[in-house]
C-alpha cells in the first residue's frame, strides 16, 4: 500500500548485528497510533544499509535501538557519528532505544534527540511524538482542563489519587513531590471533616479532629498554597472534596483557587443519611443540585457521585442503577456539558 504523503515518515531498524526487534516494534506501532507512517527495515541491520535508506526514503524521524554490550554500541555509535556527518544527514532527526547501559552510550555520542532506556512511560513516548519533549517547560503547552488532558493522553487512562495528610506544610510538600514525579494525571485534594462540613463555620469546628481524615484547609490560601506546589513537574489537574454543605460557595472557592478540574457532587449524600452533615436528604437535594447548576454555568465538568455512594453501603443493583440514571439526568437537566 502506498504511504500518505501527508503524514509524517519514521524510518525504525535494530542496529548492527542486534536481533531484538520487540521494543523498536513496539515504538513503530505506538507512532502510527499517533498518525506516522512508519517503515521497520529489521533486525541486524548494517550502518551503511541505513544510511542509504535514510537518504532515499528522506524519513522524518528515524528510530535505531540496540540491546546488546554497551562497549559494542559506543563503537557502532561511532560509526553511525561519521557516516551522518560524510553524508550531510545532521539535521536529520535520530533517536535511540536501548538498555540502560547502552542509552548512557548514546547520551554520550551526542548525535540522538531523545534516547529511551525503557524506564521511560508510555506516556513520556508519545509525548515525544507529539513534539512535547520535556517533562518540565515551565508550564508552557501543559493542558489545563479535563478535557484537553484526556485528549493529550488518548488512548491511556487517566490517574487519579487523594491526597490529604494530617498537617498542611506535609500535604504540600508531598503535592510538590508528586507533581515532580510525574505519577498523577489529577491530585484530588481531601481536606478533613472539620473543613469538609465547617469551613464557612469555623466556630462549629472541633479543634481536637483537626486533621482527622485529610488535610486541615483553613483559609482558601491553604488551597491555593497547594495548588502552587503542584506547577511543577508534569502540573498534574486538581480537585477537592465538595464540601459536605455550603456546596456552592465551596465550588466557588475551587474554581478561583485550584482550578478545580471537576465537580464532584451526590444528589442526597452529605446529610442526614451519612450524617456527613445535619442536612435533611430534601435540603441536601436543593443545595447539591445548585451545586451542579453552578458548575454547569460555569462550563466545570460535573460528576454527580451518587449511585456509588448507595453502592458503598452494599445495596442492591437495582438501587445503584436507578440512581445512576436519576445523576445523569438531573445533571443534563442542569446543563451539565461535561459529564464525568
Amino acid at each position: 500500500m502506498p504511504k500518505d504523503k501527508n503524514k509524517k515518515k519514521i524510518l525504525g531498524a535494530a542496529l548492527g548485528n542486534c536481533i531484538h526487534v520487540a521494543g523498536i516494534i513496539n515504538f513503530l506501532s505506538l507512532a502510527e497510533q499517533e498518525g506516522y507512517d512508519t517503515t521497520f527495515l529489521g533486525p541486524k541491520v548494517p550502518v551503511p544499509q541505513l544510511i542509504e535508506k535514510v537518504k532515499r526514503l528522506n524519513p522524518d524521524l528515524v528510530a535505531v535501538s540496540y540491546r546488546l554490550t554497551p562497549g559494542n554500541a559506543r563503537a557502532l555509535f561511532g560509526e553511525l557519528k561519521d557516516a551522518i556527518r560524510r553524508h550531510g544527514l545532521e539535521q536529520k532527526k535520530f533517536i535511540l532505544g536501548g538498555t540502560a547501559p547502552v542509552a548512557a552510550a548514546g547520551r554520550e555520542v551526542g548525535i540522538f534527540d531523545a534516547v529511551f532506556s525503557g524506564a521511560e512511560s508510555k506516556e513520556e513516548i508519545v509525548s515525544y511524538l507529539r513534539g512535547i519533549t520535556g517533562k518540565d517547560t515551565v508550564g508552557v503547552g501543559h493542558p489545563e482542563t479535563l478535557n484537553e488532558v484526556i485528549r493529550d493522553k488518548y488512548p491511556m487512562p487517566l490517574i487519579r489519587h487523594h491526597l490529604g495528610l494530617p498537617s498542611l506544610k506535609e500535604t504540600i510538600d508531598a503535592a510538590r513531590e508528586i507533581a515532580q514525579a510525574g505519577v498523577l494525571d489529577i491530585l484530588s485534594i481531601a481536606p478533613d471533616q472539620n473543613a469538609q462540613e465547617y469551613f464557612f463555620h469555623p466556630e462549629k469546628m472541633d479543634d481536637s479532629l483537626s486533621g482527622s481524615g485529610g488535610v486541615p484547609v483553613r483559609k482558601p490560601g491553604d488551597l491555593a498554597a497547594i495548588y502552587d506546589a503542584t506547577r511543577c513537574g508534569n502540573y498534574p489537574l486538581v480537585r477537592c472534596y465538595a464540601g459536605t454543605r455550603d456546596l456552592v460557595k465551596w465550588a466557588k472557592m475551587l474554581k478561583e483557587t485550584i482550578n478545580v478540574a471537576w465537580g464532584a457532587v451526590p444528589l442526597s449524600w452529605y446529610s442526614q443519611l451519612d450524617d456527613r452533615s445535619k442536612r435533611t436528604v430534601p435540603a441536601a437535594l436543593k443545595e447539591n443540585i445548585a451545586a451542579i447548576r453552578w458548575y454547569a454555568r460555569h462550563n466545570i465538568p460535573v460528576e454527580v457521585n451518587e449511585s456509588h455512594q448507595w453502592a458503598l453501603r452494599n445495596t442492591s443493583d437495582i438501587i445503584e442503577v436507578a440512581t445512576a440514571f436519576l445523576a445523569s439526568y438531573v445533571a443534563r437537566k442542569a446543563g451539565v456539558r461535561w459529564y464525568v
